[in-house]
């Protein structure tokens, strides 16, 4: 690996670090216009709402995106994509390990001011791990279409962004995370998978 590949690696993966710093440290208490945005989604509850988010949320499980992952991870390693394969892994597995960590780390505590819909994790608050595995895991995968298939970019955005967005807002409409929990989430998930990208198109070393 060259100097400067390890360099964009060190400085994506630090710079998450330090972001996740900022944006827990400047919306922690929490913030006002974290209560806001939960405030304005309690006002949102519906029955229909219920039951739609209850099943949207389960798309960011690792109970739902793990078993994916292995099978994708194997149908890519079939056709002869190996890199491809274990850059997908890495993608979603390190992303929700360093989740993990982060929420060991922070111990914000959840949401409370309003009733949950949804039963409340035992682990903190910030970030958002639903939201850190299902953008780390749209995102991986676009970057593996992008490089093996360009014509099936445009559906795979179509379908899966859609998706990422709305497993992010039923963390909020559940009431179960705040606002920065989820941006948090976005933040760890997209630099964390850019450099992935960085140490697996390293000499030697093909999946981005």
């Amino acid at each position: 690996m060259t100097l400067s590949k390890l360099t964009t690696i060190l400085i994506l993966w630090l710079g998450m670090v330090a972001l996740l710093f900022i944006i827990e440290r400047f919306s922690a208490a929490p913030s006002s216009w974290d209560q806001v945005v939960l405030s304005h989604a309690a006002q949102l509850q519906s029955l229909w709402l219920d039951r739609l988010f209850l099943f949207i949320t389960d798309f960011g499980s690792l109970y739902f995106l793990a078993p994916l992952t292995a099978v994708l991870a194997w149908l890519l390693a079939r056709r002869g994509h190996p890199d491809e394969a274990w850059f997908l892994a890495l993608s979603l597995g390190g992303a929700s390990l360093v989740a993990r960590l982060a929420k060991y780390l922070f111990q914000r505590a959840r949401p409370d001011a309003y009733p949950h819909i949804a039963a409340l994790p035992l682990d903190a608050s910030f970030p958002s791990a639903h939201t850190v595995q299902i953008t780390a895991f749209v995102f991986a995968l676009c970057l593996i279409i992008r490089r093996l298939d360009t014509r099936a970019m445009g559906w795979f955005i179509a379908v899966a962004a859609p998706i990422a967005v709305m497993v992010a807002l039923s963390r909020l409409y559940l009431q179960v995370h705040y606002p920065s929990d989820v941006i948090g989430g976005v933040v760890l998930a997209l630099l964390w998978v850019l450099g992935t990208r960085q140490l697996f198109s390293a000499p030697g070393i093909r999946a981005g």
